[in-house]
């Protein structure tokens, strides 16, 4: 694939780095940490909205594949990103969207934290009201077919009701998640719902960077502590969830 080719296929993925609010200065813990997502949800609330197709972009590296060595190693290759601080918008998003296969897109649309899934003028899911959505994307996650719809989530502990058994005590921070979803009958059932991520991701998109037909996950990272730090890194999934490639 041209260079060329590339670079205009990641700039129509809108907004892949644009308008994200990082933690909300309020309500923290002794430890640095938010508690309380009404808090975190309000103090998002003061920021000023920015349209996906608004935000400005510009290129910066990523990873490339080395087919030679079979490898994914730093190179020229190019990402979006916006040439404004990350936290200084909340993201609004509207696409239309055909998860399900059925000929008929649904339309998705982001706004205040919450995405909001209709289909012939009714609503058929919107995000819970303890969860702020910073961010989704469509694609193919876990290489299986089918689209699945994927979000940027930040809520209060790590996992909820479904904490594993070997898990004494939840972590009652809000914390960034990765949440997938796919689309069967009119319903939305979970796929995979991460715990509390290390760092927040920022963005993420989902493309075939060494053309072997399977998916790879683009992720933007940032940091809870700084608002200014972010990397890219690369990932894949394994079947039950996803291994760090680069």
């Amino acid at each position: 694939m041209k260079l060329s080719l590339r670079v205009l296929t990641l700039l129509l993925i809108a907004g892949l780095l644009c308008c994200f609010g990082v933690l909300a200065p309020q309500q923290h813990s002794g430890s640095g940490e938010i508690h309380d997502i009404t808090a975190f949800r309000e103090a998002r609330m003061k920021l000023p909205e920015m349209e996906e197709t608004s935000c400005p972009v510009a290129v910066e590296e990523l990873p490339v594949w080395d087919s030679q060595k079979e490898v994914f190693a730093a190179g020229e290759q190019y990402v979006p990103r916006t040439q404004k601080p990350l936290q200084e918008y909340r993201l609004v998003q509207s696409r239309e969207l055909d998860l399900d296969g059925d000929g008929k897109p649904e339309e998705y649309t982001l706004r205040d934290g919450k995405i909001t899934v209709s289909a012939d003028s009714r609503t058929i899911w919107q995000s819970p009201d303890e969860w702020w959505v910073d961010y989704f994307f469509p694609g193919d996650t876990n290489n299986d077919g089918n689209l699945e719809l994927n979000l940027l989530v930040w809520k209060e502990g790590s996992f909820g009701h479904l904490k594993p058994f070997w898990v004494e005590e939840d972590n009652p921070a809000v914390k960034n998640h990765l949440f997938i979803f796919k689309l069967e009958r009119g319903t939305f059932r979970p796929v995979w719902q991460s715990s509390n991520l290390d760092r927040p991701n920022y963005r993420a998109v989902l493309m075939d960077l060494n053309r072997d037909g399977e998916n790879e996950l683009v992720v933007v990272e940032g940091s809870y502590s700084d608002p200014g730090e972010k990397k890219v890194t690369l990932w894949k999934w394994n079947g039950w969830g996803f291994s760090l490639i680069l």
